[in-house]
Formats: C-alpha cells, sequence, structure tokens
C-alpha cells in the first residue's frame, strides 16, 4: 500500500524471491510505476483477504489500522498515532519529551506570519531551523542565520502552514533506527548517516536523500538517550515496524530533530543489502512478532544505497519526451543490489516511467565504508542511461563522522 511508490523497490524484491504481490499506489502521477514488474491494483481494500502480509510503505495510511486489524492479516505500518508523530511536529516533539529524549530549542506555530514575527524578536546567533507539517517539500525546510533572510524564508509556506521553529544545534547529524515487534526492541539498532542535498559537498536543493551509509549497533549511549525511550510508546500501541530519530550529536547531547514512523527511504534498502534473511521473511517476521534478533551478512560492517536519477530532478517532473527511455546494464547480477523506482517493463527493457526522475537505488555492502562505497560504484557505472546522475561522494565522511562520535562515548 503507497502513496506514491516509495517502495516499489521492496515489492520488486519480493517479487524476485518468488512471492505473489500486489501493488496499490493512490497517486494518479505514478501510474506507469512498476507495470510489468508487479501487479498493480486499483484498490487495496478488495485484495487484503488472502494476503499473508500487508506492507504499508509510507505515513498516512493510519485510517486503514482498523480495517487490517479486523480482517486480521499481519501488517507493518498503519498507525494514525505514528501518523501523527512524524506529519504534527509539534506532537513528535511532544513524544520525544515525554520519553525524556532531549530536543533542541523549539517552539511551534499556526502559520508563518506568527514564526516570523517570533524570529524577528529573537538572537540570530547560530540561526534557527523552520519546518513544516504533514511532509510538506524537503526544500521548503529553511535555515535562517541572517535578518536578510526572513522574506524569502517564510514566502513558499501556505498561509496557514503549521510551522516548527527549532534554535539550531552544531554537531553531527545521525539517524538511530530500532525495529519493534509490539512488545520489543529488535537487536541490533542501526545507525544512518544520510546526504540530503543535490551536489556533492552537501551543495544545491535539498532532495531528502541523495545516499546514506547503514551500519548496526548493538545498544549504545545513542540508543540510550534516544529511540530505547520511545519502548514504553510503542508498546502501549501495539506498533510493529521500524521507527527512527534523526538527531544532531555533540559532546553535550543528543537532539533529536525530528521521528520517521515508517521505512526510511533510502535507508531501508541499504539495510537489507546486509540483512541475512530474505526481505519477505524479515518483514513477515516483524509483522507478526516473531523476530527478537537481527542477523547481518558475514562482512557487510556497513551498507550504503545511492540514488540514481534523470534531469531535471530534483525541481520538478520528467518531461513527456523522457518517457520510456530504455535503462540498459540491468543483468542477473546486480539486479540484486538495485531497487527500482519509477520504471516499468515494455517490450522485455526497463524504462523510465514518468514521474518525479527518481530511477533507482543502488546498494552495496562492505567490511569497510571503503569497500562499500567502491562496489556501488561499480554498480552505477554499469548502468546506461542517457542523462544519469547521482552523487560521487555518499559515504567519504562518514568515517570521520564515526570516529567523532566514538570519541564522544556516543557509540
Amino acid at each position: 500500500m503507497s502513496q506514491t511508490g516509495d517502495g516499489l523497490g521492496l515489492a520488486q524484491r519480493l517479487v524476485l524471491e518468488g512471492h505473489s504481490v500486489k501493488m496499490y499506489i493512490k497517486s494518479e502521477e505514478y501510474r506507469k510505476s512498476g507495470r510489468g514488474i508487479v501487479e498493480r491494483v486499483g484498490s487495496w481494500r478488495d485484495n487484503l483477504r488472502g494476503s499473508d502480509l500487508v506492507v504499508c510503505d509510507m505515513v498516512g495510511f493510519g485510517a486503514a489500522e482498523q480495517v487490517l486489524r479486523h480482517v486480521g492479516v499481519p501488517f507493518i505500518g498503519a498507525s494514525p498515532v505514528m501518523d501523527r508523530m512524524e506529519l504534527d511536529r509539534a506532537a513528535g516533539m511532544d513524544i520525544f519529551k515525554r520519553a525524556g529524549i532531549t530536543i533542541p530549542e523549539s517552539y511551534s506555530f499556526d502559520n508563518p506570519a506568527q514564526a516570523k514575527a517570533f524570529i524577528m524578536g529573537q538572537p540570530l546567533a547560530g540561526g534557527f531551523a523552520v519546518k513544516a507539517d504533514d511532509n510538506i517539500g524537503c526544500a521548503t525546510s529553511r535555515v535562517i542565520k541572517h535578518s536578510e533572510q526572513l522574506e524569502w524564508a517564510f514566502g513558499e509556506y501556505p498561509s496557514n502552514a503549521n510551522l516548527l521553529v527549532q534554535r539550531v544545534v552544531e554537531g553531527v547529524e545521525v539517524s538511530t533506527e530500532g525495529w519493534f515487534n509490539g512488545k520489543q526492541f529488535v537487536k541490533p539498532f542501526n545507525h544512518t548517516f544520510e546526504e540530503k542535498r543535490f551536489l556533492p559537498g552537501g551543495l544545491g536543493p535539498n532532495t531528502g536523500c541523495m545516499g546514506n551509509v547503514v551500519l548496526a549497533r548493538q545498544s549504545n549511549k545513542l540508543t540510550r538517550a534516544t529511540v530505547e525511550r520511545l519502548a514504553p510508546f510503542l508498546r502501549s500501541i501495539g506498533w510493529r515496524g521500524p521507527v527512527d530519530v534523526n538527531c544532531i550529536v555533540n559532546e553535550g547531547g543528543a537532539f533529536a530533530l525530528e521521528a520517521t514512523a515508517r521505512f526510511g527511504y533510502d535507508a531501508i534498502e541499504a539495510l537489507m543489502e546486509g540483512v541475512r534473511l530474505s526481505v519477505g521473511e524479515f518483514l513477515r517476521e516483524i509483522a507478526t512478532g516473531t523476530m527478537t534478533k537481527m542477523e547481518f551478512i558475514p562482512g557487510a560492517n556497513y551498507s550504503i544505497a545511492v540514488r540514481l536519477t534523470v534531469p531535471p530532478y530534483p525541481l520538478e517532473d520528467v518531461p513527456q519526451t523522457e518517457w520510456g527511455e530504455p535503462i540498459l546494464g540491468i543483468n542477473e547480477h546486480n539486479i540484486e543490489h538495485l531497487w527500482l523506482c519509477n520504471v516499468f517493463i515494455k517490450d522485455n527493457l526497463f524504462r523510465v516511467a514518468p514521474a518525479d526522475g527518481l530511477v533507482l537505488k543502488a546498494t552495496a555492502r562492505g567490511e569497510t565504508v571503503k569497500e562499500a562505497r567502491g562496489r556501488v560504484y561499480r554498480t552505477l557505472d554499469n548502468i546506461k542511461l542517457g542523462g544519469k546522475q547521482y552523487r560521487l561522494d555518499i559515504g567519504e565522511r562518514v568515517p570521520d563522522d564515526i570516529r567523532q562520535l566514538e570519541a564522544w562515548g556516543w557509540l
């Protein structure tokens, strides 16, 4: 069950594993994504009975929880409480505070005018981050450090947008995720180091993710200060699935910025690259509450995911003239390391589907970050597609970030 096809790569992998998979994508803009790869259906309700597992790949399906429980099918996602935790930023901050998780200096406002007036009355030293509710596009998240930025920063928000304003905290940005089986966290946890900007060096527009590195760790100071504190809350709502706390960490603390109450893209693809179980077994055991320990493939100390896109991503939809372009270089050897996004099959060729220009994610694993990087970029180099684009520096800063976190005692 999908809003815009984010989980198509997971559905593709389940098909490769031999499962019978049906996929519902709500948005009409993604009408061709997955055609020929997975069976597309027009209604999720009509296809529930007889299913062994239902996966909701994004927030927004909370209203389906009662239906799924009534039918009795195991499922991941679909929680109105977790929807609110992610989509209502003030509610997310409140849950963090109730759990004893440290947050930055934070303020909530009912509209941009209120937020602007507040910042105008504050010293701008260090700056403020401004974020909107309801997962409004990543590009609308602003960092304001100068008074001259105020008019620009609030110019594109709807007049009734709810905004969260947070004092900027300096440090290492890292996400800490745990998978909850309804009663307890499945060990180990995992940490994600993500690059959100379009261009190398952190330049260009904010895309949400251009790639990341994931590593698994047992309980540590960082997990105990963040995601582990959510266990009583998650147990009370019977949550089964992942929950991620994105933080800025420095020597003095771990400051929670936001929660991801669903699969993280592209962290889920990187994680699955290293997990020993098949994707189907993994998701099924989480959904049924039977998994208590997560095992990894030997040598998979680090996993990496890198996005491959086509112009004019990330600024606007793909022009109609680009639809259907063949994607060459996908074969039986590398398909296990490719997670297709806006792709369909026609005449036995993988082709770019009309959508947002995100084509696929490539993944790799290794004993070191360097080894994982070498493998993933070899895979991407073999993909033949006009105008293909991806960042070449995913993972470069990760060893230094890990060393810094270890020196502070967090990992």
